[in-house]
C-alpha cells in the first residue's frame, strides 16, 4: 500500500489546485480503501468510485464516465505524477484547443523513488504505422473525455495488457484524434518487485497473447506481429516473472522470491 499512498500523494500535492481525483476500486475493497484514505478523502476533490467494468480497461472507463472535466488523465496505482503535472497539462490544453490527446515524457524510478533512468522523451510526430512497432504514445496520457467516450472507451475484452497505452491511443489515432507531445517529464513509472505489477506478475504467455490480439484487431500483418513480439520478448518482457500460469503456480509453491527477477537496464 506504500506505493499506492505515494501515488495519491502525488496528486494531493500538485502545485496547481485545479485537480480532481477519482480513485477506482473493486466493490469488495471499497471500505478498505475508504479507511486507508480517510484523511485524503476529506478533500472534496478526491472521490472513491466502484469499478463498473472489467479489469484495467473497465476501471479507466469507469473513471472517464464519472469525470466532471473535459480532459481526463491516467495514473496507475504504483506510479506517480510530477508535482507540476496538472499545471503543465492545463497550460497545454489552453494553448492547443484542437488537440485531443496529450502524452508526456517520463522517467523510471525504483522502490524508494530514486530515478533509475534518464528522461524518456515523448515523440512529437506519430503515425498509424508506428503502432505496429509498439506504442509511440506513453504515460502521462491525457485525452479529451468526449472523444474517448465517443469511440467506446477502452476495450474491456483485453486482459490488462496494453488497453491503456497501446490499444486505446491506437484506436484514437484511427478515429482521427490529434496528438500532441508534452516535452516536460510528468510521469514516474515505478519498477518494483515488492508487490503485484502487471509487467512482471502477469505470465509471459498472457502478454504475448494480448499483444497478438491487439495487433490483429488493428489489421497488422503476421510479419509485423511476429517482429513486435520478438522485440518485446528481447526487451521489457524479460521482466515477466512467470512463463505461464503453471510456471507461476510452481514458483509460488516453491517460495520463489520475485525480487530476484530480471531488471531492465534503463537508459
Amino acid at each position: 500500500m506504500e506505493f499506492f499512498r505515494k501515488a495519491v500523494a502525488s496528486i494531493i500535492h500538485q502545485s496547481s489546485p485545479y485537480w480532481h481525483l477519482l480513485i477506482i476500486v473493486e466493490e469488495g475493497y471499497l471500505d478498505h480503501f475508504g479507511g486507508l484514505l480517510r484523511k485524503e478523502l476529506e478533500d472534496p476533490r478526491a472521490i472513491i468510485v466502484v469499478n463498473e467494468g472489467r479489469k484495467l480497461a473497465g476501471k479507466i472507463n469507469t473513471g472517464m464516465r464519472h469525470a466532471s472535466t473535459d480532459f481526463v488523465a491516467l495514473l496507475l496505482g504504483d506510479d506517480m505524477w510530477s508535482t507540476d503535472a496538472v499545471a503543465v497539462l492545463h497550460d497545454h490544453i489552453m494553448e492547443y484547443p484542437d488537440v485531443d490527446f496529450f502524452h508526456s515524457s517520463r522517467m523510471y524510478i525504483d522502490e524508494g523513488n530514486k530515478p533509475i533512468s534518464s528522461v524518456h522523451h515523448s515523440r512529437e510526430e506519430i503515425s498509424l504505422d508506428d503502432f505496429k512497432l509498439g506504442s509511440p504514445v506513453k504515460h502521462l496520457l491525457c485525452w479529451r473525455k468526449d472523444k474517448g467516450l465517443a469511440i467506446g472507451g477502452l476495450d474491456e475484452s483485453l486482459n490488462s495488457v496494453g488497453p491503456d497505452d497501446y490499444d486505446f491511443p491506437w484506436t484514437m489515432a484511427e478515429e482521427g484524434a490529434k496528438f500532441k507531445a508534452v516535452k516536460e517529464c510528468l510521469y514516474y513509472t515505478r519498477d518494483h518487485r515488492e508487490c503485484y505489477r502487471l509487467t512482471t506478475h502477469l505470465p509471459l504467455s498472457v502478454h504475448i497473447r494480448e499483444i497478438r490480439r491487439i495487433m490483429r484487431k488493428h489489421g497488422a500483418d503476421a510479419v509485423s506481429i511476429s517482429n513486435k513480439i520478438a522485440a518485446a520478448k528481447g526487451s521489457y518482457l524479460r521482466q515477466c516473472l512467470y512463463r505461464s500460469r503453471i510456471d507461476r503456480w510452481i514458483k509460488v509453491m516453491l517460495g520463489y522470491d520475485a525480487r530476484r527477477g530480471w531488471r531492465e537496464r534503463y537508459r
